[in-house]
C-alpha cells in the first residue's frame, strides 16, 4: 500500500503538466496537439480558467464576426446595385446617376471591413499565445504545504499536509 501512495505522489505532479498546446491558423481557426479543429464552444471552456485570454479570444471573435458583417454586406450592395442596373439597361436604355449612391456605400463598408478583419486575427493570436504560456508554466499544482513527524505509542510517521 505504501507503494502505491508513493507511485501516486509521484506521477500525480507529472500528469498534471501534461497539457496539450493550442496552435492558431489562419481565419481564426484553433487546433489542439493532435491537429483537430477545435469549436468556438470548446474554446471559450479552455479558455475559462484566464479571464484575459478569454476576454482577448471574445473581442477577437466579435470583430470577426462584425467584420465578416461589413464585407459581405458591402460586397453584396456592389453586386446587387451592378446587376439591377443592368437589368435597367436592359429594359429602359438608360442609367440614372443617382444609382450610383449603393456603391459608394457598398465600397465604404468594404473599406471599413478590411482594418476590423486585419484586427481580430492578432487578439485571437494573443489569446492562444496567453494560454499556452499558462499550460507551460502553470501557477498551481502538486504543493505540499507542510510535512511533520509524529510519534504516538502506536509507532512512528510522517503526516503531509496538501
Amino acid at each position: 500500500m505504501k507503494k502505491i501512495v508513493v507511485l501516486i505522489l509521484f506521477f500525480i505532479p507529472i500528469l498534471s503538466f501534461s497539457q496539450d498546446l493550442l496552435t492558431y491558423k489562419s481565419g481564426g481557426r484553433i487546433f489542439n496537439s493532435n491537429n483537430q479543429k477545435l469549436s468556438s464552444d470548446e474554446v471559450r471552456n479552455l479558455f475559462a480558467s484566464n479571464s484575459d485570454a478569454l476576454n482577448l479570444y471574445n473581442a477577437g471573435k466579435s470583430k470577426q464576426t462584425l467584420g465578416n458583417i461589413l464585407l459581405y454586406g458591402g460586397i453584396s450592395a456592389v453586386v446587387i446595385n451592378h446587376y439591377s442596373i443592368i437589368q435597367n439597361a436592359k429594359n429602359k436604355g438608360d442609367i440614372n446617376s443617382s444609382r450610383n449612391i449603393p456603391y459608394i456605400i457598398g465600397g465604404g463598408l468594404i473599406l471599413i471591413a478590411i482594418p476590423i478583419k486585419i484586427g481580430f486575427s492578432k487578439k485571437i493570436k494573443k489569446a492562444v499565445d496567453l494560454i499556452n504560456e499558462d499550460l507551460k508554466n502553470p501557477k498551481s499544482g502538486f504543493n505540499i504545504e507542510s510535512t511533520n513527524f509524529i510519534s504516538n505509542t502506536n509507532g512512528f510517521g510522517i503526516s503531509i499536509t496538501f
